[in-house]
């Protein structure tokens, strides 16, 4: 086993990095337990594309292609050489490339540390093709960039999001030349991707992909290449809880399967042991919002009077308190074809604007502390402030670094405002009138006025501050959701521990540890991948009878 070319990094008895990370997969994946295959198998040979060298998705990805090659599976991976000309892990504010500083450095060797069986982007393309694409890249027209499509593909989509993920920017101008040449990188990158990607699907003969979610050209050309052939694929989230896997079914042509069990979940009342397990985590989000990550420490402020005075806040208000909550500008469009607003800011904006004409009612607006954390380009409180000079007496905007916690926001306010976030199922347990903006999975559950259009959010603004009260909010209906979002539709992971970024444990002794029957998570992630059964704990799958077999 080659780990030359391993980041070096100080050695550390709490984390697992770079070659501290290699050693430990070698010890875990030494053996190769024998194959057990199960019964049936829908889908036999999966493609995991996109694993980047990251140690937290390298052992999600990586154990779970195993414990699906355990079970019958012919698992291959799909790794990068990092000759692609532009990828979002290559941020503009990164001093040196996601390359050389872990992505490809560490992918090879984790691969040969896990005995992951793989294969590379370079083997899939010729340089004829390479170059071809190039040329074509360099002589499609600037406002043609986003629109662009290659071999039935959408690549325009994916250069849009990867352009304003690498620049971190919501919104960019086609007129900036430097934004242009990335543009034409990112597409070139997309057209090798979507060579690459049909002639992996078609020389391994693949029957399904498993990969981490992404719509930037990193993941979703590959992902878009499998749906356009009519290949199943399955995705992994970002989970709203630690230690926790969220997968979904993608299929073509219809969206996400989301939280498919929920028109059954919303119809069970939650015991009083569901009831107790919510609440007490409701109380742990109040001092740690996400368990497996670092957080700044942020106390709640429980005295209103404290909390209104820090905000600017009068003492009391004539009308009602809303409250909203925008998340990152490059990070907060939908897949939707056409999203209620463009980007988060113009959301912001518009509001803004609107109270104007309620001075009454108050609007906090309460930005994401992420802004500050990521050093995004383009800030929400400069943006309000080049357009409200100054702002309307009744709004008041929480910059990213103000010590104040959004749950104590929620809690003041009469009426909660969202585009995309899982706040606005924090307010619904709360029993806070919700409203959804611009779509997102949280739509359509019944909790929530969801506004899809802006000619909608317009109105249901209007009628609210017209009668100076609130819609009523079915609190159960919430919190039977907010029990499906954190529980029923997670699965706990027990195969590895983290504090992001970094891995701190892998508690399995061997690969055995992985097999049928020693892991619920894992044998019902693998049913998923193989039948097509939900992904959700097992016990939810039938709330009205036990699930069979693994």
């Amino acid at each position: 086993m080659n780990l030359t070319m391993l980041t070096l990094t100080t050695p550390n008895d709490n984390i697992l990095k770079g070659e501290q990370f290699a050693t430990r997969l070698a010890q875990v994946c030494g053996d190769l337990p024998p194959v057990t295959p199960l019964e049936g198998i829908k889908y036999k040979r999966i493609l995991i594309p996109g694993i980047v060298g990251g140690e937290i998705q390298f052992a999600q990805l990586s154990f779970l292609a195993h414990a699906l090659r355990m079970r019958g599976a012919e698992v291959t991976a799909l790794l990068c050489d990092g000759f692609l000309p532009a990828c979002t892990l290559k941020k503009v504010d990164h001093h040196e490339s996601a390359c050389t500083r872990w992505c490809h450095t560490n992918i090879g060797p984790f691969a040969r540390a896990a005995q992951l069986p793989h294969r590379w982007y370079s083997e899939f393309i010729t340089e004829r093709e390479k170059q071809e694409c190039l040329r074509l890249a360099q002589n499609v027209k600037v406002d043609e960039l986003r629109s662009f499509e290659y071999r039935g593909i959408p690549l325009g989509f994916h250069v849009d999001r990867s352009v304003e993920s690498f620049f971190k920017v919501g919104a960019y101008d086609l007129d900036d030349p430097a934004i242009v040449a990335k543009g034409r990188e990112f597409l070139t990158a997309a057209m090798w991707l979507t060579i690459i990607g049909e002639r992996a699907l078609d020389e391994l003969q693949i029957e399904k992909v498993f990969m981490e979610d992404g719509e930037k050209t990193d993941w979703g050309i590959l992902r878009a290449v499998a749906r356009h052939r009519g290949i199943p694929v399955d995705v992994v989230l970002g989970a709203p809880r630690g230690h926790s896997l969220l997968i979904e079914h993608d299929r073509f042509p219809e969206p996400n399967e989301q939280m498919p069990l929920w028109s059954k979940w919303r119809d069970i009342p939650l015991t009083g042991e569901q009831n107790e397990e919510l609440d007490t985590y409701f109380q742990s989000r109040t001092d740690t919002p996400y368990e497996d990550q670092k957080w700044t420490a942020t106390a709640s402020v429980e005295d209103e009077a404290e909390l209104r005075f820090k905000i600017g806040l009068p003492d009391r208000v004539d009308g009602l308190l809303f409250s909203m909550f925008p998340n990152l500008s490059f990070d907060a469009k939908l897949t939707t074809k056409t999203p209620t607003f463009d980007t988060a800011a113009e959301w912001v904006a518009q509001t803004v604007k609107f109270f104007e004409r309620y001075p009454q009612h108050h609007l906090i607006v309460k930005v994401h502390p992420s802004e500050a954390i990521q050093n995004v380009k383009d800030p929400t409180v400069p943006y309000l402030t080049a357009r409200f000079n100054p702002l309307p007496p009744n709004v008041h905007v929480i910059s990213p670094t103000t010590d104040i916690m959004a749950i104590d926001v929620m809690r003041l306010s009469d009426v909660v405002m969202v585009y995309t976030s899982t706040v606005g199922v924090e307010a619904a347990y709360f029993g806070k009138p919700v409203i959804n903006v611009g779509g997102g999975w949280h739509v359509g559950r019944g909790f929530s006025t969801d506004a899809l259009t802006k000619e909608q959010y317009e109105e249901a603004l209007d009628d609210i501050c017209s009668q100076g009260e609130p819609p009523t909010a079915p609190q159960e209906l919430g919190r039977r959701y907010a029990y499906a979002v954190f529980f029923r539709s997670l699965m706990p992971i027990k195969y590895y521990k983290a504090m992001y970024p970094n891995i701190t444990e892998l508690p399995l002794q061997s690969l055995k540890d992985l097999a049928p029957g020693c892991d619920p998570t894992i044998d019902q992630v693998c049913r998923g991948v193989l039948f097509e059964e939900p992904f959700c704990r097992p016990e939810d799958i039938d709330v009205n009878s036990q699930t069979t077999g693994v």
